[in-house]
């Protein structure tokens, strides 16, 4: 059963080697719903040592708020809501002249609800309300500032400053959510103050948007004429400058073509291209007709030329039908015959008939080709003469080009500007966006303070200052929480925790095996057995940083839980300063230690028994003037051997380390040392030095007991539940007749 108690302590103890990774190991199944009530137990036992603070914290913040509660003026707050719609001012849209129209709904609500808490709008209800001469307004609040006298002009505005800096400070602006509608609320001393002050603050906003907007229109009317003025300046100047270079440099325009969309010119029409265009035509005329008759001067007949002669076709038909005849009289009469010789002189006559007008349709055929050709020419020169004169026209066109464009430029703003302002004056100032829903009416009763919220308030800030301060003092505790902290801490293995327990039932729990004190003791010293390689050191000395860490109880302690293992052991009270073993055992301080060190060597008379406990001691003896002088001797060297000859181990009580040079150097004649901790000790830089100047002597330190385990340190698992009925125990485990001085 005991050693199924000590398991845990021990193998923390003397597996000094145990890194914190292994700790971090066995510490794994504390995590998720575990680690959270471990962590809620280590909160609740912080608050519970430091109850007073939290208990003080809770009372002052409860009594700060219930003062401030009693003191306050009580507020009496009116309201009145007003619907906002999302309705821009009357504004220019020409690009580059002024900004469009706020379309984010979002933005256009906060710069309303901005203006509701303008000082503009403040300073316009203290002159609309003249609330510098209102005797409710000067009732609730001095706006002289201790000024006496009739104010001046700069005292009155410093008067009207204070009143402005009074309405914003009571002024409450509520949107109320996924509408338009607004709660704007005054809070004053007076009910029927706080309903004029709403209900004015309103009407002025109201007022101050309709000023706003008729100011925009206005400014938006002289922006607007001085920007026509000087457009239908700068718009002749261009006309003027355009039909200048025109004129100088011959450029005609007959037609001008427009860009319906735009307005822009996208073509001129000018003679010289006109002209081009006309004798370009006319030279295609001319140059088919030249084809056509040097076609018809080509063939030896034109049939179409023939077939348009009258008199050649009466003679063809006319010699066709002689013909005709004359092949139809041969058949008949010979060559002779009168009739055919006398259509032979008409057919000859014919003949020469068709000849004739033949010869004459060809110089006729010829003069005309010529004059196709003589036209054809000149109608070619004169196209190329205009062709070089609109090629030079061209290029000087790229300038009058330039000079349209912005002549069209500024007839497009000087037209878009005259039509806004047209636009401006036909719209005015329109209609308000700004509707009051409700009027603010006298509160029937204060707003302000609230006795359960602040109160409320005030537990809040108790509980929440509470739990900082617990949080800092805890930080700043430098005390033994954890006994495993000793070997992170200070490098040593911890052999064992011991709870702490009422001194007045210290002997009667350490004589009871049953008991959590025996149990703890039984269990450093099972962990002593461990130390060396003939079990449990023969000599060793427990010592501590300073008094009332337990180090004389625990001494008397192992010393009794050997004895009852059937251990012959020998318990020395080394402390010759302040002894404590004659008051732990109720016996008198005659003869002990200092005895033998200053030259007596009876040591049978200096050994007493303690059959109650079961070891033999000897105790400090009265006190020396010299005590590390007689430490500094071989005399205790000589005596330790000497006792191990008949027992089985000799145990030291010595003195604290710090202050006194004992402790080094009692730990020269015996094995090694323990060395007790106080776990509620607050000074770890004390045991470090402590240990340090021990280390410098080399001295060798066993390990750590840590003394005075309580419920502060029963949240990491080093409480005494285990056992037969004992439960916890809560009380240092002190020296027994003098409570704590060790």
């Amino acid at each position: 059963m005991i050693a199924k108690m000590d398991t845990p302590n021990t193998a923390r103890s003397i597996g000094s080697s145990a890194s914190p990774a292994d700790r971090r190991g066995e510490a794994e199944p504390y995590r998720g719903g575990l680690f959270d009530m471990h962590m809620v137990e280590r909160a609740f036992v912080a608050l519970l040592n430091r109850k007073a603070w939290v208990i003080g914290s809770i009372l002052a913040c409860l009594t700060i708020g219930l003062a401030i509660t009693f003191l306050m003026t009580p507020l009496y707050t009116s309201t009145s809501r007003i619907e906002i719609s999302p309705q821009a001012p009357v504004e220019t849209d020409v690009e580059g002249a002024r900004e469009k129209t706020i379309s984010n709904e979002i933005a256009f609500f906060n710069t309303q609800y901005s203006l509701l808490e303008s000082r503009s709008l403040a300073a316009r209800t203290v002159r609309a309300g003249n609330l510098l001469n209102d005797k409710d307004f000067l009732a609730q609040y001095d706006l002289t500032g201790g000024e006496e006298g009739t104010p001046n002009s700069a005292q009155r505005a410093r008067m009207a400053e204070r009143a402005e800096k009074i309405l914003l400070d009571a002024v409450s602006i509520e949107p109320v959510r996924q509408s338009s509608l607004v709660d704007v609320s005054f809070s004053t001393p007076s009910a029927t103050l706080s309903a004029k002050l709403t209900n004015l603050w309103v009407q002025q906003f109201v007022a101050a948007n309709l000023d706003r907007r008729f100011s925009a229109t206005s400014d938006a009317r002289r922006f607007l004429e001085q920007r026509i003025g000087s457009l239908r300046r700068n718009l002749e100047d261009s006309e003027r400058e355009l039909i200048t270079y025109a004129a100088n440099n011959d450029i005609i325009t007959l037609e001008t073509r427009s860009d319906p969309g735009t307005g822009r010119t996208i073509g001129d029409r000018t003679l010289v291209a006109a002209d081009v265009e006309k004798i370009s035509t006319a030279l295609s005329v001319a140059r088919d007709a030249r084809i056509a008759a040097e076609s018809q001067l080509s063939s030896s007949v034109s049939s179409t030329d023939l077939s348009s002669n009258a008199a050649v076709s009466a003679l063809r038909q006319r010699r066709a039908e002689l013909m005709a005849d004359l092949a139809r009289l041969r058949k008949i009469f010979g060559e002779e015959y009168p009739e055919i010789v006398a259509k032979k002189e008409q057919l000859a006559a014919l003949n020469q008939s068709v000849s004739t007008e033949t010869q004459r349709s060809r110089a006729l055929n010829q003069e005309s080709y010529a004059s196709a050709l003589k036209r054809e020419k000149e109608l070619q020169a004169e196209l190329d003469r205009l062709t070089g004169k609109y090629r030079d026209q061209q290029r000087r066109s790229i300038e009058y080009a330039i000079l349209q464009r912005e002549v069209d430029t500024n007839r497009q703003l000087y037209d878009g500007l005259l039509q806004r302002y047209k636009e401006i004056g036909a719209a005015g100032v329109g209609t308000n966006n700004i509707a009051v829903v409700d009027t603010a009416t006298p509160s029937p009763g204060p707003s302000s303070p609230k006795l359960i919220l602040n109160v409320a308030l005030a537990l809040i800030a108790g509980f929440g200052l509470a739990g900082a301060l617990v949080f800092l003092l805890e930080q700043l505790d430098q005390s033994i929480r954890d006994p495993s902290e000793v070997s992170d801490r200070f490098g040593l293995p911890l052999l064992g925790s011991i709870p702490k327990v009422d001194a007045d039932t210290f002997e009667e729990l350490l004589l009871d095996k049953k008991s959590m004190i025996y149990e703890a003791y039984f269990a450093a010293q099972t962990n002593l057995t461990f130390l060396t390689n003939h079990g449990a050191p023969r000599s060793f000395m427990l010592t501590s940083t300073r008094p009332a860490e337990g180090k004389s109880s625990s001494a008397l302690s192992l010393a009794s839980v050997f004895g009852q293992t059937g251990k012959k052991v020998m318990l020395i009270d080394a402390d010759i300063r302040s002894p404590s073993l004659n008051e732990l055992l109720d016996v008198d301080n005659r003869n002990g230690l200092s005895n033998y060190l200053t030259g007596f060597d009876k040591v049978s008379e200096l050994i007493a028994s303690s059959p109650e406990f079961g070891f033999d001691y000897i105790l400090a003896g009265p006190m020396p003037p010299n005590a590390a002088e007689l430490f500094s001797s071989s005399r205790l060297s000589e005596l330790v051997e000497l006792l191990l000859r008949d027992y089985d181990h000799v145990i030291l009580d010595a003195p604290p380390v710090l202050g006194l040079a004992d402790a080094p150097l009692l730990a020269r004649p015996v094995e090694g040392v323990i060395f007790t901790i106080d776990a509620s000790s607050s000074s770890a830089r004390a045991i470090k030095s402590a240990l340090n100047r021990l280390r410098q002597t080399d001295a060798q330190i066993f390990g750590a007991l840590v003394t005075k385990v309580g419920r502060r340190n029963e949240i990491y698992g080093y409480g005494y539940g285990y056992g037969y009925g004992y439960g916890y125990g809560y009380g240092y485990g002190a020296d027994k007749s003098r409570g704590n001085s060790e």
